[in-house]
């Protein structure tokens, strides 16, 4: 039987989460997400809730929103908006520049989480077996019993890499599929490199910041051409219900910054330098500030500042594969970096991944993908990809 084989998931991104859905749907249900998620699984697709004048507020401090292009990804989306996980973002979006904002008439439609971010995958791990705030920092192929061993957590048929950056490139290291582990490796920098055979992400800031009064810009999410600031969103806006009442004055902006900008204010993610954490809330507020064209900012009721190390992927595979797969030590790759730099990319991998687990389990395909590093430069912007296609055009059901 199909349910016989296991599968360690390591990573609860949504690339991650979909491929485990997608096994499951194929018959293979021993599968475990491994995730170090504190709270809820997600990756790049989160959001976070502060209790700013004794009310909570949300901001979506990772991914903004997507848009869809693709078929498969399109039934997921159905699903999710059935489930009341997504929404239509109707608020202006576009761009910003010298002052001057205009709407980017080429997003077909925007969508995001309900209630942020998170809702997506929270939805998507409602049925999966999901170890959240569990590090898996050991795996090894045993290949005379041809299984992983995961850390402690025991044996497994195949392994699935679903994360990206210096973890994975760790994990990988002395696991005993070395051209996987090649694969893996990683460069950061705010400038993609064509000549080096890696996998490169850049790093961002983000800021979250609370006004006690509404700004009154013309937009709830613009892209920004800056120096210092590459994205700012009204999470205020963008998340609220038309059914209630709003009950506080307060606007909860996401700001983001350049990729140059994260590369000359880097530092340890895990534990940010108080004098670092002024100096780049500062410079973020008057780059807001002077993008804006606004005389003055309010002063504002609620920072944080988080350095988003793994960002952004600024190159793809150039095999044209959707997945890695290595067919001799069954393990395998997913994410966006293989496909695109957004959610439907993460999505698209995870599929594919679970149909290649599939096949080889049941014998149909016992092969793997190209395991040569290679890569050609990214499409979309500094935030991500946003595929358009004018013919695809989501309409929910009453």
């Amino acid at each position: 039987m199909l349910s016989g084989s296991s599968v360690a998931v390591i990573g609860g991104g949504i690339s991650g989460l979909v491929c485990a859905n997608r096994l499951s749907q194929l018959g293979i249900n021993n599968t475990t997400v491994f995730d170090t998620g504190k709270h809820a699984p997600g990756g790049r697709c989160s959001s976070r809730q502060v209790i700013i004048d004794g009310r909570a507020h949300v901001f979506d401090h990772s991914a903004q929103y997507f848009t869809v292009t693709d078929s498969r990804f399109a039934k997921i989306v159905s699903y999710l908006h059935r489930k009341g996980a997504v929404k239509i973002w109707n608020g202006k979006l576009g761009h910003l520049k010298s002052g001057k904002f205009s709407v980017d008439k080429n997003i077909t439609q925007a969508f995001i989480g309900v209630n942020g971010m998170q809702d997506i995958p929270k939805c998507l791990a409602e049925t999966l077996n999901l170890k959240n705030s569990t590090w898996a920092g050991n795996v090894s192929w045993e290949a005379a019993s041809k299984k992983w061993r995961v850390d402690r957590h025991g044996y497994f048929d195949y392994l699935v890499i679903a994360h990206n950056g210096k973890c994975a490139d760790k994990l990988m290291s002395s696991a005993g599929a070395p051209q996987v582990h090649r694969l893996t490796q990683v460069r950061f920098c705010h400038q993609p490199d064509l000549k080096d055979k890696r996998m490169q992400l850049c790093s961002l800031w983000a800021l979250l910041v609370s006004f006690p009064t509404p700004l009154k810009l013309p937009f709830e999410g613009v892209h920004v051409e800056d120096t210092d600031i590459s994205w700012m969103a009204n999470n205020t806006a963008k998340l609220r219900d038309p059914s209630r009442q709003q009950t506080t004055s307060n606007e909860c902006w996401t700001v983001f910054s350049t990729r140059q900008f994260g590369s000359r204010n880097k530092c340890p993610q895990e534990n940010i330098p108080p004098k670092v954490e002024k100096e780049v809330t500062d410079r973020l507020l008057q780059a807001m500030k002077r993008v804006t064209g606004l005389a003055q900012l309010p002063v504002p009721n609620y920072t944080r500042v988080q350095l988003w190390g793994a960002a952004v992927p600024m190159n793809i595979l150039k095999t044209g594969d959707e997945c890695v797969f290595d067919g001799q030590h069954n393990v395998g790759i997913c994410g966006d970096w293989l496909t695109s730099p957004c959610i439907q990319g993460a999505v698209v991998s995870g599929l594919a991944l679970a149909e290649r687990i599939n096949k080889h389990y049941t014998g149909a395909d016992t092969s793997s993908t190209v395991l040569v590093p290679d890569f050609v430069a990214a499409d979309g912007g500094i935030i991500g990809a946003f595929p358009t296609d004018a013919n695809m055009v989501f309409k929910p059901s009453k």
